[in-house]
């Protein structure tokens, strides 16, 4: 597999970061007119470099003037390795510390430091700083980095420089293109006749010339036209490359930095966030409900940090942490992030997302939550799929468990099985999976629900599904909803209808109020079959209480003794069995008109008018617009009528 690399730069202002990558690359990064002139590195620049094997990788340089570390972070995260700067006639300076302790803080572990200007400093003031730099950086991550010196004005040492950066490329392994895609954008312009371009590092998966994509924050979706890498057309592009993309029909201003570009639907904003937070060893202490600054990706909001645990972060502690965010991001587990003091702007810590979506934490669940997190932070995909799967208690895919692991669906399928006879997942239905504390609590509600339900309505004959599902498990799709279903009938928790649900065994408890009423409403509809008094009429008659009657009424429609003619008008179904047999008998397998149907059934023609409908609708009868015709090998009038 290619490798796709990306080193950055990092250190102090000044100490020669881009002189040095315009040596060895002869691509001066600094493209504006105001970095030209200072002489120092205000936005992020690209170059290209070609290894000696062949192999080219892409370089990020940052700015290094303490105003500019959140364009730096920016530049820092998503890089493979560091070419971290010292100026040989400063040693270690301010900025220095500080981009060392995000290198620290983002886990960046590979990298070379490379002692810059030796031309300018003679033997014993080196030897000195030789010295200083080996101190320093026995407790850095860049401990067992090699230290070489250069000259970008000389040349001397650039290539053994670049040898070295050369055999530390072979040791990094290449990153896998699968999975959603994500491009951190750090810059978007528009060009003339093409459009918007954003570019930026590919994080994850691949892009291709064609692909619908989505921006965010703005929740655009958007089509790739053209791709690039280092001006060179692409009709691919693979993570770990530094990217160009051309989406036509975008304003600039819907695509700047910090935003996002991704496949549709991989990530969601939050505003609250759970995080491992670690606080630099001289960091001041840090109070419940701080302000900071909050940098992921290329991107920056201000939060409040709600330790989990305790009232105050020491120094050098670490602990489990939400962010509420004043502006939300949209983050994936594992992501790093860097936290900066609200006043004065410096850097104290950093986190690892935990939870990208995360719930407000409640006193009472506090233990509990503590304990997910631990699962979280574990690093132990069958921990850290149980703790997700049991916080959205849903029926999940093998593809989203994937998504979630950041593992492929064979890898998956076979935790998933293993997950499943450890009796930590329940397999349902059509490929969904559930985390088995949660299915058996869903259970135990479903089945205390439609208890209450049936006493609360005895007289119904089951619950309409989309009721059940709505209470019992909102925010379902109609696939999951039909496995839950499915799943709990196969338990004996419910009995399935075509609408509704019913716990096993129910049928209907009129009690013996209820059951004289019914009775009395027998005798009405008994009295004259094909002219009853309208239900709101009998209902009145009887004194029948307003909520009481639909549940009444709807309890004769289901049982199938009396059928709905219009909203006011219902006949029994004996009644209607019987008018069928009169008009067959009056009119043998003629046509008849309305008006024969109503002399021969005795009734007003609009009840007539009522009652040829709806044979019509049982498919007794065929209307053509002038009479009626019988239909051969019609169900009857007697047939079932399904009500709720």
């Amino acid at each position: 597999m290619e490798k796709r690399i990306i080193m950055g730069t990092a250190g102090h202002v000044d100490h020669g970061k881009t002189a040095l990558v315009r040596c060895m690359t002869g691509v001066n990064t600094d493209r504006l007119k105001e970095e030209q002139a200072r002489g120092i590195t205000i936005e992020l620049g690209f170059a290209p470099f070609d290894l000696p094997d062949g192999q080219r990788i892409g370089i990020v340089d940052v700015p290094g003037h303490e105003k500019f570390v959140r364009t730096m972070l920016a530049g820092t995260t998503g890089i493979d390795l560091v070419l971290f700067v010292i100026a040989a006639d400063e040693g270690v300076m301010p900025q220095t510390r500080e981009h060392m302790d995000i290198l620290r803080l983002l886990g960046i572990r590979r990298g070379i430091v490379a002692l810059t200007k030796i031309d300018l400093v003679d033997g014993e003031w080196l030897e000195l700083v030789r010295e200083d730099v080996a101190e320093y950086l026995k407790d850095s991550p860049l401990k067992d980095a090699p230290v070489l010196e250069v000259s970008s004005v000389t040349g001397q040492g650039v290539d053994a420089l670049i040898r070295a950066i050369g055999e530390l490329c072979v040791g990094i392994p290449p990153r896998s293109s699968a999975g959603v895609a994500r491009l951190a954008i750090d810059r978007a312009f528009t060009m003339a006749g093409f459009g918007t371009v954003v570019t930026g590092t590919l994080w994850s998966g691949s892009i291709r010339v064609g692909d619908a994509m989505e921006l965010l924050p703005a929740h655009k979706e958007v089509r790739v036209r053209t791709l690039q890498v280092h001006g060179e057309k692409r009709e691919t592009v693979q993570a770990g490359e530094r990217v160009a993309v051309n989406l036509p029909g975008v304003e600039k201003e819907t695509a700047e930095r910090g935003g996002w570009l991704m496949t549709p639907g991989a990530m969601e904003e939050s505003r609250r966030i759970d995080v491992q937070l670690e606080l630099l060893p001289d960091a001041p202490e840090m109070k419940n409900r701080a302000r900071v600054h909050v940098h992921h990706g290329t991107a920056e909001a201000l939060a409040r940090v709600a330790l989990l645990d305790r009232e105050s972060l020491q120094p050098g502690e670490s602990a489990f942490a939400q962010l509420e965010l004043e502006t939300p991001l949209a983050v994936l587990p594992e992501d790093r992030m860097i936290f900066r003091f609200y006043s004065p702007v410096v850097t104290i810590g950093g986190g690892v997302v935990l939870d990208a979506a995360a719930s407000k934490h409640r006193r009472k669940r506090r233990e509990e939550d503590l304990k997910r997190l631990e699962a979280l932070q574990s690093g132990d995909p069958a921990r850290i799929l149980e703790a997700a799967m049991k916080k959205d208690a849903r029926p999940w895919t093998l593809r989203r468990m994937g998504e979630t692991l950041s593992a492929g669906e064979e890898e998956t399928a076979v935790l998933a099985e293993r997950l499943a006879s450890e009796g930590i997942l329940c397999r349902l239905p059509d490929g969904y999976w559930m985390e088995a504390s949660a299915l058996a609590a869903l259970k135990k509600e479903m089945t205390d629900w439609l208890t209450g339900y049936f006493q609360k309505y005895p007289l119904r004959f089951s619950v309409p599904k989309k009721e059940a599902a709505q209470v019992q498990f909102p925010q379902t799709e109609p696939k999951e909803q039909r496995a839950l279903f499915q799943h709990l009938e196969a338990e004996g928790i419910l009995l399935q209808e075509e609408t509704g649900v019913r716990l096993p065994g129910w049928e209907p408890r009129p009690d013996e109020r209820t059951r004289a009423l019914m009775d009395r409403l027998r005798a009405l509809f008994e009295e004259t079959p094909l002219t009853p008094p309208r239900w709101s009429e009998a209902a009145a008659a009887l004194n029948i209480p307003d909520r009481e009657q639909s549940e009444i009424m709807n309890w004769f429609l289901r049982a199938g003794e009396l059928v709905r003619l219009s909203d006011d008008v219902l006949l029994s179904r004996s009644a209607l069995a019987s008018a069928e047999e009169t008009l067959r008998r009056g009119t043998g397998e003629n046509s008849f008109t309305l008006a024969e149907a109503r002399d021969l059934l005795g009734c007003p023609r609009k009840q007539a008018q009522l009652i040829m409908e709806y044979f019509d609708q049982q498919r007794l009868t065929r209307w053509d617009g002038e009479k009626r015709h019988w239909q051969p090998s019609a169900p009857g009038a007697s047939g079932d009528q399904k009500g709720r």
